[in-house]
């Protein structure tokens, strides 16, 4: 067997992988081509684009129509089934497309039971649709082959390397394997650099110039960088010319012949365009649907890493990313290839090497062409994307070979086999790895459980009999991070619309800068209309905590459901029935110090925790409220509830005024209490009005619920009789 057929074979179970890890409508615009595609199989006709107007295939409306319909032309031919298609098409409302930083929130739809093998219904025709793409893609890594063998007859390897280094693109088989009219164009594109390829090896004939017109107006047909093919094919025919190949008379006939096929046969497209949007094109509206941009090109530069990046390994919406080595070794591998190419370029004229020219002209040629068009629309809207330059992937694997095969010939003449396939070896294992290290568990959904686990707090709250909060396992944060808060869900009954989840901060002086989280149960993609009665799991969160916040400190959090949609809100139950406004979670700890500078220094042991400060005035007028702030460090973490105690008066009496409270207002209860955790704790101290004047002693400890003070250990070893921190007297004024 030739190698050629074990990497196509290698190829499309690539892309099975792929497509088995990534639930439907989880590659880009995948919804939409969907949307598309099933407007025509139901005999919708073409859409006329209307901006404002939402429609199941939004800017995807505006595209050239061919592998929509052929996608069509299939299901209406195989009686493929479409009448579920919307009950499955079901939006997250919280979608973070692009965004690779958050942990959730990285899917466009959410997804249940009717997605599992065996398929039945719309959902096995969107594997059909996804499994012809993927035989697309094969014929298209077959024709990069091709055609750089018709180039290079007696240069096998450059063509099974080039073939290789596509294939084994852990971005092509992820990209090829979708519903996407990129499909389409670049296999397309692939035929028509062979037929060029052919072309300028063997000549020009009526059956070369027919084949070529056909592809030419077919790739017109299915998406606009179609059109780079004309241009390119126009420079292979007056290049032909200039050489003495193709005199102009024939190039004549035979440039009538190519592009007199190609415009009857996509002509019709782009005089619709003109005479409904007045753009042949069709640019101008779907521009106002998607949504323009205006940028600079030190803007554009920003993006050239995330482009390059999203060339070879970013999945999902652009918002899955592989481990930093990845990377790491592509942008490494990228420059020596880059250097190599500049060198074998220059060894191609300078010995002359008239087989190499051919090849490296063409290729920065197309290449060039594909890039210019793809800067220009990514200038006009969002699209910064390596995909969009999969027309011209052969070329640029062939480059990149042959500029890491001259690399590796100049510089490691003992390591020649070995060097020269490792890149492409390196990225067939990222290629096998990444649908199941990177695609699946984004997508795993809910973690379903048998109990709680022994250190959740348990909770028992029902959201209008649909859902019930059983517990919940509170974090940890530091400024600047997030909190880990997970919850356990019970499902009651399936609910008629999704419902979202919101987690909304309960602000405080010390807590004041963490942000909300809104999203689907399931880590953003479990639909809710799909909750099994009986059906218990576990659903992680991840809470923004900004560097704004005083540590350490309980962070709170209001937990509800609602459909985010119409805005309604579930109502909540308690354990016994009762109305709940609002469920309250300590949600977890806020962990750090702030710097503590009390004007008098302490140090006493009270229980768990050592006094090493305090802040009072020396005098005050009766009537006023007075703050005295304690300064506590936590030694012990006893687990116990707490609370502070701040008397004035004889320790042998009731006192005068007192504030008795949990430590630091309630913001850091003593259950939460580790230690190293050092923090101020002001209580405030009305001053009777009646209050005679004079000297009155100020005291302070903690106490349990049940009465019982702690004990207090001073500097010294002393043990104070009544249990309580001695701070001096407070005068008070007449």
């Amino acid at each position: 067997m030739r190698p050629v057929y074990g990497l196509l074979i290698s190829f499309l179970i690539i892309g099975g992988l792929f497509q088995i890890a990534t639930p439907l409508f989880e590659t880009p615009d995948e919804i939409w081509h969907v949307g598309m595609a099933a407007h025509l199989a139901r005999g919708g006709g073409l859409p006329v684009q209307r901006p404002g107007e939402e429609t199941p295939w939004r800017q995807e409306g505006s595209q050239p129509p061919l592998y929509y319909a052929l996608l069509a032309a299939m299901t209406r031919l195989l009686e493929l089934p479409l009448d579920d298609l919307e009950a499955m098409r079901l939006e997250n409302q919280h979608a973070a497309p692009g965004n690779a930083e958050l942990p959730d929130n990285k899917n466009m739809v959410l997804h249940g039971s009717w997605e599992r093998f065996p398929w039945h219904g719309a959902v096995g025709t969107l594997h059909v649709w996804r499994f012809l793409s993927l035989l697309l893609g094969a014929a298209t890594v077959g024709a990069i082959y091709a055609a750089i063998r018709a180039m290079a007859p007696g240069r096998p390897r450059w063509a099974l390397g080039a073939a290789a280094l596509t294939a084994w693109n852990p971005m092509f088989p992820f990209i090829m394997g979708a519903i996407n009219n990129d499909v389409l164009v670049n296999t397309l594109s692939a035929v028509t650099l062979w037929q060029l390829a052919r072309l300028w090896r063997c000549g020009m004939s009526r059956s070369r110039a027919v084949l070529l017109g056909l592809l030419l107006g077919l790739a017109a047909l299915s998406k606009l960088s179609g059109l780079a093919l004309w241009a390119f094919a126009a420079g292979v025919l007056f290049i032909l010319v200039r050489k003495g190949r193709l005199r102009l008379p024939e190039l004549l006939r035979y440039g009538g012949l190519i592009y007199g096929l190609a415009i009857a046969l996509s002509g019709w497209w782009f005089l619709r365009n003109w005479m409904l949007y007045g753009d042949p094109t069709g640019l101008n509206v779907m521009l106002e649907i998607f949504g323009r941009r205006t940028v600079s090109p030190a803007q554009l530069l920003a993006e050239a890493r995330g482009f390059i990046w999203s060339f070879w390994a970013v999945w999902g919406w652009f918002n899955i990313l592989a481990d930093p080595p990845v990377y790491l070794f592509l942008e490494a591998w990228l420059l020596l290839s880059a250097i190599g190419a500049m060198l074998a370029m220059g060894r191609a004229w300078g010995k002359p090497d008239p087989e190499a020219q051919a090849l490296w002209a063409g290729s920065v040629g197309y290449t060039g062409l594909i890039f210019a068009g793809l800067v220009r629309w990514t200038s006009m809207t969002s699209a910064s994307q390596g995909r969009l330059m999969f027309p011209a992937i052969g070329p640029i694997a062939w480059m990149l070979w042959a500029g890491w095969e001259h690399l590796v010939e100049r510089w490691l003449p003992w390591g020649r086999t070995v060097g020269r396939w490792a890149p492409a070896v390196i990225w067939m294992a990222i290629a096998w790895i990444a649908p199941v290290r990177y695609i699946l568990p984004t997508y795993a959904g809910p973690i379903p459980i048998a109990d709680l686990p022994p250190e959740a707090h348990q909770v028992e709250v029902v959201f209008d009999d649909h859902l019930r909060l059983l517990g919940y396992l509170p974090g940890r944060a530091a400024p600047g991070g997030s909190l880990a808060l997970t919850l356990f869900w019970e499902c009651l009954q399936p609910t008629k619309q999704p419902w979202s989840v919101f987690l909304h901060p309960v602000l405080t002086p010390r807590v004041r800068d963490v942000r909300q989280v809104d999203r689907h149960p399931g880590r953003g993609l479990f639909s809710t209309t799909d909750c099994r009665p009986g059906f218990r799991f576990a659903d992680p969160y991840w809470v923004p905590v900004g560097s704004r916040n005083e540590a350490p400190a309980v962070i709170r959090i209001h937990v509800g459901l609602y459909e985010a949609k119409t805005g309604w809100v579930a109502p909540a139950r308690d354990g016994h029935g009762q109305p709940i406004p609002y469920v309250i979670l300590e949600a977890g700890k806020l962990r750090g110090t702030m710097p503590l500078s009390p004007v008098e220094p302490l140090d006493v042991r009270v229980g768990p925790a050592r006094l090493i400060g305090v802040d009072r005035p020396a005098e005050v007028r009766a009537g006023e409220t007075i703050t005295v702030t304690l300064y506590w460090e936590v030694e012990a973490a006893s687990g116990e509830d707490w609370r502070v105690f701040v008397h004035l008066g004889d320790p042998d009496r009731p006192p005068r005024a007192q504030h008795d409270g949990p430590p630091a207002l309630g913001e850091l209860p003593a259950g939460w209490w580790e230690p190293g955790d050092r923090f101020a704790d002001p209580h405030p101290l009305r001053i009777p009005t009646d209050l005679p004047p004079g000297l009155y002693g100020l005291r302070v400890g903690l106490y349990r619920p049940d009465g019982e003070r702690a004990e207090v250990i001073e500097a010294s070893g002393a043990r104070p009789p009544h249990r309580a921190v001695e701070l001096g007297a407070i005068r008070v004024l007449p």
